[in-house]
């Protein structure tokens, strides 16, 4: 039988929100699109497109008001009215995150991808502290799966030289850990 899939904007109202909601995408093996955080500076905090199976729309739409304020079905237009809603930002970097393959045709686009997800999650540690406490504080995730994407994270960008990236991941995680009493 072949699936349908669609693609799925959902806005996010907070930072809790949106770590609760990408927490839940991952830990259900969502496939995540994109994801953008506007931050404090707009009406809604952040977005997340989401492919998924029409079957799973029921699953996701029962977590609105929880998870996300509201959603919206794509199609090849709705995109850009979508993408009108990133203010302040490179348009040549962010349409190049928006719109990418989704089927990989290589280990070259993998790591490609892996690159750019890795790249955005530190990225929204260094721009947003109330992204990097809402993480550190948040139970989205338990203690042993922030720090095991943490780890994941170093290593990632050990292997680039990058220290000072390692140096602020350390950090979030000494925080976790004291938080945690470990």
């Amino acid at each position: 039988m072949k699936r349908s899939y669609i693609e799925l904007c959902l806005t996010t109202g907070d930072g809790v929100q949106h770590l609760r909601l990408h927490g839940w995408l991952k830990r259900n093996n969502y496939l995540i699109k994109t994801e953008q955080v506007f931050g404090k500076s707009n009406d809604d905090f952040g977005i997340f497109i989401v492919v998924i199976s029409n079957e799973q729309l029921y699953e996701v739409v029962e977590l609105k008001g929880d998870m996300f304020e509201r959603f919206e079905v794509l199609n090849e237009d709705e995109r850009w009215g979508v993408y009108k809603k990133i203010r302040n930002k490179d348009f040549v970097s962010n349409i190049s995150n928006f719109m990418f393959v989704l089927s990989p045709e290589s280990e070259q686009d993998i790591n490609s991808f892996i690159d750019v997800s890795n790249e955005t999650t530190l990225n929204m540690f260094k721009s947003s502290s109330e992204f990097k406490e809402d993480y550190i504080r948040d139970r989205f995730m338990d203690v042993s799966e922030k720090l095991k994407d943490l780890d994941y994270l170093i290593e990632f960008f050990e292997k680039k030289e990058r220290y000072e990236d390692c140096d602020l991941l350390v950090q979030i995680k000494d925080s976790i850990m004291k938080k945690n009493g470990k």
